[in-house]
């Protein structure tokens, strides 16, 4: 029935026209709209988010544990698992489809947990296409997402000073393998967006909500559908 999100407490629960998808952590749960429960699977731990294709065919959740998971809907069944990255632990970070569904953009940590990378994958298997945003490393990616009217990714990040800390903090736009058009924004502006943007990504749950430190009630922050680009163009000079 109606209302599984708030019984099972999920981290994240998303859906789309014909399914809702629900991870616990431990357990990620496939429901129809009536509520009914089609599937369940336990192929990984500590899997807190998920992101569907919008082709509609399938679905992919990620393991802070440095794991991903995909599934089809129809039927629903594991298509692939497999390690992303031996940096076991602080692999929370954003993950989106393409536009056309045909590639999954994942920012990861590959070094250590504090050098971030953004990693393509061909959805035909989901073999590796290729790694960018790697070189720099001051350069810590913090969020990514997908313009669905223009296939445009926008990134957000920072920039570390020479001892290691937060300095510069920005969004730019993705362009082929490079950061183009990047804007600095204000620390507490980025602070801001980069909590929203794991709530909005959580189908803004109320576990994800209680644990984001962010003003505004659940209600409000939902109603305000903001999106990087927002902050992007707010700035953009």
């Amino acid at each position: 029935m109606k209302g599984n999100n708030h019984m099972r407490s999920f981290w994240t629960f998303i859906g789309n026209d014909i399914y809702d998808v629900g991870c616990t952590g431990q357990t990620v749960y496939l429901y129809d709209k009536q509520g009914a429960e089609l599937a369940k699977f336990k192929d990984l731990t500590y899997a807190y988010s998920a992101v569907i294709s919008p082709t509609g065919e399938l679905f992919a959740v990620k393991s802070t544990a440095g794991r991903l998971a995909v599934y089809s809907f129809d039927p629903p069944a594991l298509i692939t698992k497999f390690r992303f990255s031996k940096v076991d632990g602080g692999q929370d970070d954003n993950f989106c489809f393409s536009a056309d569904g045909g590639e999954l953009y994942s920012v990861e940590r590959h070094v250590n947990c504090l050098q971030t990378a953004l990693s393509i994958y061909d959805t035909r298997d989901f073999s590796l296409k290729r790694r960018i945003l790697d070189s720099d490393k001051s350069m810590v990616l913090t969020g990514i997402e997908n313009e669905k009217e223009t296939n445009a990714f926008y990134l957000s990040g920072f920039f570390r000073d020479e001892l290691g800390a937060a300095e510069k903090f920005f969004v730019g736009v993705l362009s082929g393998s490079e950061l183009r058009d990047v804007v600095y924004v204000p620390e507490k502006e980025h602070t801001f967006f980069h909590s929203y943007l794991g709530l909005r990504a959580s189908g803004f749950t109320q576990k994800c909500y209680q644990w984001s430190y962010i003003d505004g009630t659940l209600d409000e922050l939902k109603a305000a559908d903001l999106r990087l680009s927002d902050l992007w163009k707010r700035y953009k000079k």
